[in-house]
């Protein structure tokens, strides 16, 4: 017993444990808290949906761009199929807020990270970066978006999802 959970122990700091998804795994359920309301958003209140999961931080220059990129895509392309939800990592709701609130009436969920576990249990600390999961919970599409082109090929990963 105590060879096990040295074994385990050893895995857990060396990192094994967070390794980073691929596509075909489950997606991990639970995805931080909504930024308004503080209640915890879970994978399965969409399930049906696409959901894009985009992580972000506030210290991102790059990240304040594609907010609106991904309101868009969400206004442009529904509610009815997809669900787009920008977690930001490490960070309280009191700032996310400050910063959203400048996007009128959003329609993609805003939440918080605020200690980083949600982006651990993805694996990835490369921000933006998001995360396509089909309507099953299934990982379909990965993308850390470093510029434009990047961003235009997220999109279009959404886009084909939805086609499923």
């Amino acid at each position: 017993m105590k060879r096990i959970l040295t074994l385990f122990i050893t895995l857990l700091f060396t990192g094994i444990c967070n390794a980073q998804l691929s596509v075909g795994d489950n997606a991990p359920i639970l995805l931080g808290k909504d930024s308004k309301t503080s209640k915890e958003i879970t994978l399965h209140n969409y399930s049906g949906k696409v959901t894009v999961i985009m992580f972000w931080a506030s210290w991102c220059d790059y990240c304040y761009k594609t907010l609106p990129v991904m309101e868009a895509m969400q206004k442009q392309l529904g509610q009815t199929k997809l669900q787009v939800i920008s977690i930001a990592v490490k960070v309280d709701a009191r700032t996310i807020n400050k910063i959203t609130d400048e996007m009128n009436q959003l329609s993609m969920i805003s939440g918080y990270d605020k200690l980083g576990k949600v982006l651990a249990s993805y694996g990835d600390d490369y921000m933006p970066n998001l995360w396509v999961i089909n309507r099953a919970g299934k990982i379909t599409g990965h993308m850390p978006i470093k510029n434009d082109e990047d961003l235009v090929k997220a999109i279009k990963m959404v886009e084909f999802e939805l086609k499923q």
